[in-house]
């Protein structure tokens, strides 16, 4: 059985984590359907923050704010998952290790779960903000935001980033670049 599932029950709440990989900076910001408070948290912090409130109010659609799958072209070589993330690619600047943050957290996460509890995992794609925000911010956003943001399907031919992923999730930009791409293959997602 896969931990996390791409199927989203609407019944669920949300959890929104804006996931930062930093030794010393509280990177990650976490907010939660049900509460309007949002926190700053370490790394390692988030994962057992996340691990607890899950434990104790059940499943949540989880809004990972990370890159949560690949596409490789037919060369091999790594390429955008869609025009929706053109400028933003998921294998160079940022996108990289938010790409290792999200591996680490997703299996740390899952080895201090319930072996039969399954997650709906959605990535949420935050780029293209007009100014620097606080990570609690941006969770607080992923989660008021969830049903208002533009959904995007990776190219057929992209792979989820880890095993426990039970095929590609789906992605929500929350916010469109300033110049709108406005083509047809970003509103089917390829």
């Amino acid at each position: 059985m896969y931990r996390y599932t791409t199927e989203i029950d609407a019944e669920l709440p949300l959890l929104g984590i804006d996931l930062g990989y930093s030794a010393k900076a509280k990177s990650c910001g976490v907010a939660h359907s049900g509460s309007h408070n949002a926190c700053a948290l370490y790394f390692g912090e988030c994962i057992d923050y996340v691990a607890r409130l899950i434990s104790e109010k059940g499943p949540h659609v989880l809004i990972l704010e990370a890159v949560l799958s690949t596409y490789h072209n037919s060369e091999g070589n790594p390429d955008i998952r869609g025009e929706f993330e053109k400028g933003r690619g998921w294998y160079h600047g940022p996108g990289v290790t938010t790409f290792a943050a999200a591996l680490r957290f997703l299996d740390q996460l899952d080895q201090k779960l319930p072996k039969h509890l399954q997650l709906p995992l959605v990535e949420g794609f935050l780029s293209y903000k007009p100014t620097r925000t606080l990570h609690e911010d941006d969770a607080r956003r992923l989660v008021e935001e969830f049903s208002t943001a533009q959904r995007f399907f990776p190219h057929d031919h992209s792979q989820p980033i880890c095993s426990h992923i039970k095929s590609i999730p789906e992605i929500r930009r929350y916010n469109a670049p300033k110049k709108s791409l406005g083509t047809k293959s970003e509103s089917s997602g390829v």
